[in-house]
């Protein structure tokens, strides 16, 4: 009897990378790619194709168990959403992997997060990520980035709605699961 068709493969038993991050309203979306589609001069392709994201767990070549120890973390998460914090100011941030490439992100007090990242912690260990701040709008010009940190200085608050679990990528084709589709 073959089974290499229909088997999985056997010889990893990782994945690249895998992370909780947490995701916006579709109203502060929907502002946010506003804000792109006017100011941004993002390159087209799938490889930029990423949506915005709190970081809350990060794991290199994730194992099955990170897996399960991930989704079981993912389910626990929902006590802490909408997840609101307050916005200090928004500034370039550089990107690290693409030199020359500015964005705009917007940044809050750490200590509005402590509760979140102490509980992750508690579940993930190491694996645990504190971030103070979230990308916005990606690949402003320079001579367009203080417009866009202007039009975002009437931003009081952002409203994160779910946590994803993703693969690889923060995109919609890497999502594995989502806190609220536990309930």
């Amino acid at each position: 009897m073959l089974y290499t068709k229909n088997m999985l493969e056997l010889s990893s038993n990782t994945i690249k990378v895998i992370g909780i991050f947490g995701r916006l309203s579709d109203e502060q979306e929907a502002f946010f790619d506003s804000l792109e589609k006017k100011y941004s001069k993002k390159p087209t392709g799938n490889e930029y194709d990423i949506f915005r994201h709190l970081t809350l767990s990060f794991a290199n070549d994730a194992t099955v168990s990170d897996v399960r120890e991930q989704l079981e973390l993912l389910k626990s998460l929902k006590q802490f959403l909408p997840l609101k914090l307050k916005v200090n100011a928004a500034f370039v941030k550089d990107e690290e992997f693409l030199p020359g490439a500015e964005h705009i992100a917007i940044n809050f007090g750490l200590e509005q997060t402590t509760e979140l990242v102490d509980f992750v912690k508690s579940k993930v260990g190491f694996k645990a990520v504190a971030t103070w701040y979230i990308k916005v709008v990606w690949f402003v010009p320079k001579e367009k980035q203080q417009i866009v940190i202007e039009e975002l200085s009437e931003l009081k608050e952002l409203e994160f709605i779910d946590f994803y679990l993703v693969s690889n990528k923060q995109n919609d084709e890497n999502t594995i699961f989502t806190t609220n589709q536990f309930y």
